[in-house]
């Protein structure tokens, strides 16, 4: 009900008909020698139109967004008032106001019971969730359905930790840019203050996306099997946290390098799970640092 309420195809369609079906209702406004209450609920066309203009608002409010329900309710008196004038040419004054108000009763009504049906429906759908699982539990205790685990994000098993490598590359080399700059520029001109400012905003976004890149595939691929085998890996994730946040708020080479080399001890032991030999290369740009990587 949640998303079928919130589908822009269920908005379209039902505009669509109601288009269709107040136009049919606006066009009616001919003397019938009823009275304003009697020609607003027992003449189909008008009702009709009525119930469909409050079921449109009522869904436009249980979007839950500002701007359609705002937008309903305009719609909806836009349309009263419509109705209302048409009638005031053809019936009068007092034959419009009549109108006016079994045709906001209509839409009450109608505003109501559309808001309520679906409160009710959901709030049915949160109590009948637990007992169904709970008789599909029984059931599975005594059928025994296949278990199936899954344990990663979509794309499945595209895991890397060479992101994360660049990434602290990418830290260190912006250090070595901000001590160059404090040791050689003139610190009172543009260019000094735009080389600091850009220089740390990065050292910051590499520091976070390479606790990022450590979490994700500690959290997603790392489980069981691989605890066991690597136990290691728990406190070396955490100090890899520490480290990199330590880097964002410090302009510290030395503990860029202690990063650096936890960064690698962590993908030497996620090789390894995979039973792929690495090796230590120097990398081909600056700072030109030892990163692990597979043979």
């Amino acid at each position: 009900m949640r998303i079928f309420f919130k589908s822009p195809k269920f908005f379209a369609s039902t505009v669509g008909a109601l288009c269709l079906t107040a136009t049919q209702a606006a066009a009616h406004a001919d003397m019938t020698g009823q009275g304003g209450f009697e020609h607003a609920f027992l003449n189909t066309d008008h009702c009709l139109g009525l119930v469909a203009m409050g079921i449109l608002t009522a869904t436009l409010m249980l979007t839950r967004k500002k701007f359609f329900a705002v937008a309903g309710n305009i719609v909806l008196l836009s349309f009263l008032v419509y109705q209302a004038f048409l009638h005031v040419l053809a019936e009068g004054v007092l034959g419009a106001a009549e109108f006016f108000v079994a045709a906001s009763l209509i839409t009450l009504i109608s505003w109501r019971s559309t808001y309520w049906l679906v409160q009710f429906s959901n709030r049915a759908l949160d109590m009948l969730k637990p007992i169904v699982h709970n008789y599909l539990n029984r059931i599975n205790v005594r059928v025994g359905f296949p278990e199936v685990k899954a344990h990663c994000d979509i794309p499945c098993k595209i895991y890397d930790p060479a992101i994360a490598l660049i990434s602290t590359l990418s830290v260190i080399r912006l250090i070595d840019i901000i001590n160059d700059t404090q040791a050689s520029a003139d610190k009172s001109s543009e260019g000094y203050q735009n080389t600091m400012a850009r220089s740390i905003q990065r050292k910051e976004e590499e520091s976070e996306n390479l606790k990022r890149e450590i979490r994700i595939i500690w959290g997603d691929y790392f489980k069981e099997p691989q605890f066991k085998e690597h136990p290691e890996i728990h406190e070396l994730t955490h100090q890899i946290m520490l480290l990199a946040s330590g880097a964002k708020q410090n302009v510290n080479r030395d503990d860029a390098l202690k990063l650096l080399e936890s960064v690698n001890q962590f993908a030497e032991i996620f090789w390894a799970t995979k039973d792929v030999e690495t090796e230590r290369k120097v990398s081909p740009y600056p700072p030109s640092l030892e990163v692990v990587r597979p043979k």
